[in-house]
This record gives structure tokens, C-alpha cells and sequence, in this order.
């Protein structure tokens, strides 16, 4: 027998075999599963909100592109700018230090035109990520992320003690009738 044959028989056997094998019934087919239709992920207005870190300094000339609605423990506002990557980052590297923000982190990529900078305030974590815009790669992109404040339950807190009376008070100005003890007195 030559290799042809051996070749054919082989071919013949697989094809007898594979149309023994049971197919699986097809599954009705029904109509698509209809998308999660989430909420509208921004805020109504584009105004800056007032839960954003007060001494929060803002680029000169931005404009608020999106203010996304809270996720959990965090916000992200989105802005632009026409300015340049160079003159944005050295503005923020001086005015969050002046405004006592605590830069844990900072990444310029100057090749892709990016920067990052981590900081905290008082406690709450945030971040600031420059980077060309998606629609005109002239305008830079500002995306600020931060922690919103925490929401205190004055119910759970301890009630705050005021006293009406002041330092030690005429009764500790005037003398006892024996202040000075002798030393029988003591003993006694």
C-alpha cells in the first residue's frame, strides 16, 4: 500500500466517525438580552461642586467639560484647557503645596504628553491627571478625582461639655481657715 491509500482510508475513517457523533439540539432562539440601562452618570450642571477641597486651586481659563456624579466615596470632574502640559503641571506642583495639599506621588510622561499626581488633604485622598483631549489632541484633558467629606452622625457623637465657670473661682482665691497645717494637726 502507498501513503495515498493509507492517506484516504485515514480521511474516510475520520469522516464516518465524526458523523456518528450526536449534534446538540440548537437552542431557541430568542430575541437579544436588552442592555442595563444605567443612569445618567453626570451631574446636572456643570458647576463645580461644593463638596470639591476648598483651597482647591483651579487652572487659569479652564472649562468644566463633566461633573460625574458621586461613585461610592469618590467624585471625578472632568476640565480642559487650551495651555500647554509644561505650564499646567508646574502650576499645580506650586499651588497645592501653597495651599497645603500633601503631593504623595507625581509621573510626567512627557513623550505621551501625560502627568499624574496623587496628594491628600486633611485626610481625604485625590488626584489630578493631565492629558491630551480625545476630541482635540491641541486642548489638555483635567481629570481631577477625589474623596468626598465624610458625613458625621452628630446622634453617635459624645455631646460637648460647656461649663459656665471659668478657672479656679473666688472659693479657691480665698484662703482656708487652717491652710497651713501644723505637724501635730497632720498626724491627726
Amino acid at each position: 500500500m502507498n501513503r495515498a491509500a493509507i492517506f484516504i482510508i485515514a480521511a474516510a475513517f475520520i469522516v464516518v466517525l465524526s458523523a456518528c457523533k450526536p449534534t446538540a439540539p440548537a437552542a431557541p432562539i430568542g430575541p437579544p438580552p436588552e442592555p442595563v440601562v444605567k443612569g445618567p452618570t453626570d451631574e446636572p450642571s456643570k458647576v463645580l461642586p461644593k463638596d470639591l477641597f476648598p483651597s482647591m486651586p483651579m487652572y487659569p481659563g479652564i472649562k468644566v467639560e463633566h461633573v460625574r456624579k458621586p461613585k461610592g466615596a469618590m467624585r471625578e470632574i472632568l476640565l480642559s484647557s487650551d495651555s500647554t502640559m509644561p505650564q499646567m503641571v508646574a502650576f499645580y506642583k506650586e499651588e497645592l503645596k501653597k495651599n497645603d495639599f500633601h503631593i504623595t506621588s507625581s509621573l510626567i510622561m512627557p513623550a505621551r504628553r501625560t502627568w499624574s499626581c496623587d496628594f491628600h488633604y486633611n485626610g481625604r485622598p485625590g488626584s489630578i491627571m493631565l492629558y491630551p483631549s480625545d476630541q482635540d489632541k491641541s486642548k489638555m484633558t483635567i481629570d481631577l478625582i477625589y474623596e468626598l467629606p465624610a458625613h458625621v452622625d452628630e446622634s453617635l457623637m459624645e455631646p460637648k461639655e460647656d461649663f459656665d465657670i471659668e478657672g479656679p473661682g473666688e472659693m479657691a482665691q480665698q484662703q482656708a481657715p487652717n491652710s497651713n497645717p501644723s505637724e501635730k494637726q497632720k498626724r491627726n
